[in-house]
């Protein structure tokens, strides 16, 4: 592949998105000239998927059955889980890894899919994602990624913006069904605990009151549910709430004053330094970025 020269490379050495390759969300394994299988074994602590653009890749997962990932196909390694892999020779992989946070878009993310997924009879079971086939709209993303890693661009943040990116393509070119059978093995649940933490998350006041809705401890039901959501009650909580209070600032035309109140903060002072230590941005500005999406 023909590599381009960076220009202004010192801007980038003194940035502090400047990352080595071991520390960029996007990463390209190569083995279209190897003439061995090259093995992976490890212990997640992030999600993966998986684009296997050439050649072929079998991964196992915890205890379940190996899975083949042909080429033109898009494979998931869920966090937490003990991943076993083989690439065989003449194999292209571009690997993505994202946390359960990542947002399809500024109204849309992961726990709203899962939180779907009640709506349909489908059987979601299965703790084994299925692959999803690389729709040709994701071609330029994958492109584009693969020509960034071979110049050597070194930004964390530039692969940050690509997954974004590849996160809002999924959601325009996939089905609601087909990314809820193939996330699904992200949450690996028990139906009837998920169901009532979705059900009643957004009414809840703290961790006692969820606990008591399940009929649980509390410590046992802050293990229960740091084994299937993967964090604690109350980050996942947090991360819900400020899911909602960003969908309100973008999406409603609420007073910055009134929303604050809404969601508990004791001035509008407060509720912008959260915005800031959360999104990266005060209230104003994300809402003038919302009314240009």
């Amino acid at each position: 592949m023909f590599k381009m020269n960076i220009c202004n490379f010192e801007i980038h050495n003194n940035c502090g998105f400047y990352s080595s390759s071991d520390d960029v969300a996007i990463k390209k394994i190569d083995r279209r000239s190897a003439s061995d299988v090259l093995f992976v074994e490890e212990k997640l602590t992030y999600s993966k998927l998986l684009f296997v653009i050439e050649g072929v890749v079998k991964i196992k997962i915890n205890k379940l059955d190996v899975q083949v990932i042909s080429a033109g196909s898009i494979g998931l390694v869920p966090c937490n889980s003990y991943f076993i892999g083989s690439i065989e020779p003449g194999t292209l992989v571009l690997s993505v890894a994202f946390s359960e946070k990542e947002p399809f878009c500024s109204c849309y993310s992961l726990v709203n899919l899962m939180h779907d997924t009640y709506s349909h009879e489908d059987d979601f079971e299965q703790r084994q994602s299925q692959a999803l086939p690389i729709h040709h709209r994701l071609k330029s993303f994958v492109q584009s990624a693969l020509d960034a890693i071979d110049d050597g661009i070194p930004c964390s943040g530039y692969f940050a913006t690509k997954r974004q990116e590849l996160f809002f393509l999924l959601i325009n070119y996939y089905s609601r069904e087909d990314l809820a059978r193939f996330f699904h093995p992200l949450f690996c649940f028990n139906r009837k605990f998920e169901e009532m933490v979705m059900t009643n998350y957004d009414s809840v006041t703290d961790v006692k009151h969820f606990a008591a809705l399940a009929h649980m401890p509390v410590t046992t039901f802050q293990r229960k549910f740091k084994k299937h959501f993967k964090t604690s009650v109350k980050q996942w909580l947090l991360d819900r709430k400020a899911e909602r209070m960003l969908s309100d600032i973008k999406n409603t035309n609420r007073s910055i004053t009134d929303l604050s109140q809404r969601y508990g903060f004791s001035s509008v002072s407060y509720f912008s330094n959260f915005c800031k230590h959360y999104f990266g941005k005060t209230p104003t500005e994300l809402r003038a970025e919302g009314n240009t999406d």
